[in-house]
């Protein structure tokens, strides 16, 4: 395969793009937020999978003790290389979740660049599970493959699974869930989370002037604190845009189940209890429970608005669907999910030729709304 070079940037939180297509704010002195009280986000560092550019270093990984060694060199960056091995060796894949619309097009991609590349595939649906996923590790570290994709996204199961690689001196790279002993490639989380609340923003400050503002999120800890900072990154967005908000009006809820259905009856349970809530934005962890979220504001007529994060086939679809105002879908991040497999096959490739890479590599993210994202998504 012809050799492929692209330089991802691996970016600071406040390093954003955005294209929100959304009316800018108005210019007047009185279309401001009714916090008088300035916002300043504070950035938390040393959280394994969402590292600051300052903290991240270059790997290089040991054969002999199984183990990733820092080395000198720039980790700010990372080439892509898909170039074709002189010697070819076995990929191990496991899946995050199979039925997953985000996974899907990371496994096809995957599956794809095996193929050009020669790379004999062995692969493992670990279904949201993490039982599943520590039999996967077992199932695929007894095939003794030479490199393992590790698509875990149960953040509790993360130790058990790599014990597994460690003991049987697997190199691995973990995807959107850090692993001990493991390359991190995935989303830019806060940064992602950012681009989405200051889109959310402008939409409060141009249809609202950011007065009555409530922020509603759907979480589950379970996937890590490095996913969960998509969430902070929201919040943040939004009170960069209209101020600081009262503690009482940002709110999170458990949407553990990962379905569009069980985000619309939390939601539509929390809106219930939550009658005072004039204009809320929202997000969730992906867009398949985003989309959940927009469903019940439109079945219970509430005033609100979601932003989505990955701009999957369930996102795409809702921000091609209708404008915003009458799906209540304002855009999605795009995390470029079709593009995963390019990034880990490259990592599984330099690393087994012996050269060093970030410890972690991170996705560069663009807000996509109804009159964008034809650009990306034709």
């Amino acid at each position: 395969m012809k050799k492929i070079k692209v330089i991802i940037s691996i970016i600071m939180a406040g390093s954003l793009v955005v294209m929100t297509g959304c009316s800018s704010s108005p210019n007047n002195d009185e279309a401001v937020s009714e916090s008088s009280s300035e916002f300043t986000p504070v950035l938390k560092g040393g959280v394994p999978g969402g590292l600051l550019p300052e903290e991240l270093i270059l790997w290089k990984y040991d054969f002999t003790t199984g183990a990733y060694e820092p080395t000198e060199g720039d980790a700010k960056t990372y080439v892509l290389d898909l170039t074709k091995p002189e010697k070819t060796f076995t990929l191990a894949h496991m899946d995050g979740w199979a039925a997953n619309p985000f996974a899907i097009p990371i496994r096809k991609s995957i599956e794809k660049l095996a193929k050009d590349l020669g790379l004999k595939l062995i692969y493992c649906d670990a279904d949201f599970k993490p039982e599943k996923a520590i039999s996967c590790a077992e199932s695929l570290a007894s095939q003794k493959p030479g490199f393992a994709i590790v698509g875990n996204w149960q953040g509790g199961a993360a130790a058990a699974v790599m014990a597994i690689f460690d003991k049987a001196k697997i190199p691995a790279a973990s995807m959107d869930v850090a692993h001990p002993n493991a390359v991190f490639f995935g989303a830019n989380n806060y940064t992602s989370g950012n681009v989405a609340g200051r889109a959310a923003g402008d939409y409060a400050m141009a249809q609202w002037q950011c007065k009555d503002v409530w922020i509603f999120m759907g979480e589950n800890l379970e996937e890590g604190e490095a996913a969960d900072f998509r969430l902070t990154g929201f919040a943040d967005g939004i009170q960069e845009v209209c101020g600081a908000l009262p503690a009482s009006r940002i709110n999170r809820e458990r949407m553990g189940a990962g379905t569009g259905d069980q985000a619309i009856t939390v939601t539509t349970d929390w809106l219930t209890a939550h009658p005072e809530a004039t204009h809320i934005l929202s997000t969730s962890i992906d867009d398949e429970r985003a989309s959940g979220i927009a469903k019940a504001f439109v079945a219970t007529k509430r005033d609100g608005m979601v932003v989505g994060q990955g701009c999957d086939t369930v996102g795409i679809a809702n921000v091609k669907a209708a404008p915003a105002a009458q799906n209540r879908y304002l855009g999605s991040v795009a995390y470029f999910p079709e593009k995963y497999g390019e990034y880990l096959v490259s990592l599984a490739l330099n690393i087994i030729a012996g050269r060093a890479v970030p410890n972690e590599v991170h996705m560069d993210h663009v807000f996509l709304n109804n009159g964008t994202i034809g650009k990306y998504y034709p």
